[in-house]
């Protein structure tokens, strides 16, 4: 994977000598049962990554699994090269997050990568939204995310970065934070989306993240929903705030960008959460239990 590393990351090079849990990694896939309830069909986890069992926490959806991502170590390292695979089987229908912000420590001479695959097969529906990344001062972080939709499926993908530790006075003091977004459906490209941000380019960062401390895209793809509908509900969530979020299509009719500035990640996540309880309803992911009907007497 690494030939896809930026050349400016060839400037730094990581140690030859790996310590334990610099490889986590996560193999997981997600299939329906006869009763039509999503389950873990197969799990394979690495230090420092572990797999909490599929949760069914939601009473209007108690066939969607909940998975959660954990990591016994407190943070990213230099050197570390983390690796998810997930696979939504036809018509699973699944959450996956993790339990807290990523950090990314600072670092002395390398970099830290991470890279995520995802596969929605047909008719399948996943919201993969983890805590924000938060990159400390002097750290360089690499992610890419390969995003592959089958026909009549839905991905929320979601990502949220932080300005640095800004309550420490860390703003924009990372070194490098290349972000690398694909999808595509039939080994066709549907899009790629890049960001960059370099410490070189901190008075950049500060006009362009208009001086907020979080920063978020939100990847809405295989869904015939209008931007306008989305548009309304930004609109409604963002009334009296300082909350700055707009929406537009994805090339190839493949779906909806949202990009989202704020304060905090809390009212990112906030807003977020609003805008999947909104693709949920237009989608029909129903898996509610309805009352029983009884016969008149």
């Amino acid at each position: 994977m690494s030939h896809h590393i930026p050349d400016i990351f060839k400037n730094f090079k990581n140690k030859e000598t790996k310590m334990p849990g610099q490889n986590g990694t996560i193999r997981l896939e997600l299939e329906l049962d006869k009763n039509s309830k999503t389950y873990v069909k197969s799990l394979m986890s690495k230090a420092p990554f572990l797999i909490q069992k599929a949760m069914y926490p939601d009473s209007d959806y108690p066939k969607f699994a909940h998975i959660y991502m954990m990591s016994s170590s407190g943070g990213i390292l230099q050197g570390d090269e983390q690796k998810i695979d997930i696979v939504m089987g036809k018509n699973s229908k699944g959450r996956i997050t993790n339990q807290s912000a990523t950090k990314i420590y600072k670092m002395e001479d390398g970099y830290a990568s991470q890279y995520i695959n995802i596969h929605g097969q047909e008719g399948s529906y996943l919201e993969f939204v983890p805590h924000q990344i938060i990159p400390f001062k002097s750290s360089r972080f690499y992610q890419e995310v390969n995003l592959e939709v089958d026909k009549n499926a839905i991905l929320i993908y979601s990502e949220i970065i932080s300005a640095g530790r800004v309550a420490s006075g860390e703003k924009y003091d990372f070194d490098l934070c290349f972000l690398r977004t694909s999808a595509c459906r039939n080994d066709q490209i549907l899009f790629t989306d890049v960001m960059s941000l370099n410490h070189k380019d901190k008075p950049y960062l500060e006009a362009v993240f208009e001086g907020k401390g979080a920063f978020s895209t939100v990847y809405i793809l295989g869904i015939s929903i209008s931007t306008e509908r989305i548009m309304e509900e930004i609109n409604l969530a963002t009334k009296n705030t300082s909350i700055l979020a707009s929406c537009s299509s994805l090339p190839n009719d493949c779906g909806i960008i949202m990009r989202i500035l704020a304060d905090s990640a809390s009212e990112i996540i906030t807003l977020t959460e609003s805008i999947i309880h909104v693709i949920r309803t237009c989608a029909n992911i129903e898996h509610k239990i309805e009352p029983p009907i009884h016969s008149p007497q």
